[in-house]
């Protein structure tokens, strides 16, 4: 363009034409720029709080069934003791019931 108060002509036109697809094409890249940069921290930031999410939750399932074990430990050692002491007064029953048999087995004779 020459001045500002000629009229315009076709080469002005196609200057200013090249000179705007420039700028856009330019500010077009920018925005490009920063978006893949907002996107990629988005991404970043929702990948560490998840990732915090999933810890907490295998802590929590971690610190449940490892009360839950506890519980079951304690109820298994109770059986067993149980199973003990039964399979010990059966034990003893069998031995007097056994004695029982073989006196009268000598009273017989």
């Amino acid at each position: 363009m020459t001045n500002g108060d000629s009229p315009a002509t076709k080469k002005d036109l196609a200057e200013f034409e090249t000179k705007l697809e420039a700028n856009f094409d330019k500010k077009l890249a920018e925005m490009e720029a920063n978006f893949d940069k907002k996107l990629t921290q988005t991404e970043t930031r929702i990948v560490d709080r998840l990732t915090e999410l999933v810890r907490d939750v295998e802590t929590s399932m971690l610190t449940a069934f490892h009360g839950y074990g506890k519980g079951q430990a304690s109820r298994m050692h109770v059986l067993e003791v149980a199973d003990t002491s039964f399979s010990q007064r059966l034990a003893a029953l069998e031995e007097r019931v056994l004695n029982l048999e073989t006196r009268r087995g000598r009273g017989a004779h």
